[in-house]
């Protein structure tokens, strides 16, 4: 069966869009799934809202997730303004299951919190101890929490099948993230081998990396113009999770990001450090990845840098959100006739 194919708000933050319009665009683009992945992305999570949010997505045949941010309180990203972790999770529990959603999406943090003053033990024990707290909630409502790998690395794909194993995967489960895991110096693929049991949903992406003298250099681009192997992904879906969403997230605008795991000198030691226990082979996998960028002449994507914001001329902001929209409607395009994802498409 063809598979959903779906959209992570994310993709367009910078559009101006409400609960309502996201849902909107993805009927406008024929998709069938709309990932809230922030908190923000809801008005509110008074029941009667939404229900007009689920009705409206009915109205388009939209499958509606929710997501959040870090449920790790030492976290850099962490908001506490929402109460605390195990806070912040039931509310958004309960407006999941209002809107129809099987689980919420949420992540630990990103990669500079394994190189911070709290030990990463302790920032897994947090995000540990949150859905604990959590869990007979959502036994009681069906539902699971999805932890993300997140952030340009904050958890390699071992680590986050043994944090869900830890954990109970009655309760805890996986959202994939394809486009973090290069910025870690893992291969997409091989990570998505090592999660693929426990995977709920995804955030479906493909990254540019091609050989520097530190060993890599990263950029996120729109799907088909990077260097992942993205069927061998949906193979290994295929396998494990035959019935989750394919959720395009589409992150553009950033300039290309050192992936230094191989520079002999200070930089490559901090880099190493953070991920100082890795599978064997690991490594010689994303060297491969990187040899392929290579070989195929993969470089830096041909955009506009940087993100609209106050200080921002109009005509600038202007072009970086329509670059936003083509760039998702590009990687849209390429998941429906290429890669032959979305059941509307296929119906049609």
């Amino acid at each position: 069966m063809t598979r959903r194919l779906g959209l992570d708000t994310f993709s367009l933050r910078h559009q101006g869009h409400d609960a309502f319009g996201f849902i909107d665009e993805a009927a406008r683009l024929g998709l069938d799934v709309v990932q809230y992945s922030t908190r923000e992305n809801l008005a509110s999570h008074d029941p009667g809202y939404l229900d007009e949010v689920r009705a409206h997505a009915a109205a388009h045949a939209i499958d509606l997730e929710i997501g959040m941010g870090s449920i790790d309180k030492h976290a850099q990203s962490f908001a506490p303004q929402w109460g605390d972790a195990a806070t912040q999770l039931a509310d958004m529990l309960r407006a999941g299951a209002r809107l129809g959603s099987p689980f919420v999406r949420c992540f630990l943090g990103a990669q500079v919190d394994r190189g911070g003053p709290v030990p990463f033990a302790d920032h897994v024990g947090a995000c540990a101890e949150a859905i604990t707290a959590v869990a007979p909630l959502a036994r009681d409502l069906g539902m699971t929490i999805a932890v993300e790998n997140h952030g340009f690395g904050d958890f390699l794909a071992g680590e986050l099948r043994a944090f869900v194993e830890r954990v109970g995967p009655d309760v805890c489960a996986i959202t994939l993230d394809t486009g973090n895991p290069t910025f870690a110096a893992e291969d997409p693929a091989r990570v998505a081998e090592v999660v693929a049991p426990y995977v709920v949903t995804t955030h479906f992406r493909d990254t540019a990396v091609w050989p520097d003298p530190s060993g890599a250099r990263g950029q996120w681009v729109v799907l088909g113009r990077g260097t992942v192997d993205l069927r061998a992904i949906l193979a290994t879906l295929d396998a494990h999770a035959p019935d989750i969403a394919i959720n395009i997230e589409t992150i553009t605008g950033m300039a290309p990001r050192v992936i230094p795991f191989d520079d002999p000198g200070e930089t490559g030691d901090a880099f190493r450090t953070l991920y100082p226990v890795r599978p064997e082979g690991d490594l010689d996998r994303f060297r491969a990845l990187v040899a392929r960028g290579g070989a195929l002449g993969i470089g830096p994507l041909d955009q506009w840098t940087g993100f609209p914001g106050p200080e921002t001329p109009p005509e600038i902001a202007a072009k970086m959100r329509l670059q936003q929209r083509i760039h998702l409607e590009g990687s849209v395009a390429y998941a429906q006739d290429v890669l032959g994802l979305g059941r509307k498409r296929r119906a049609a």
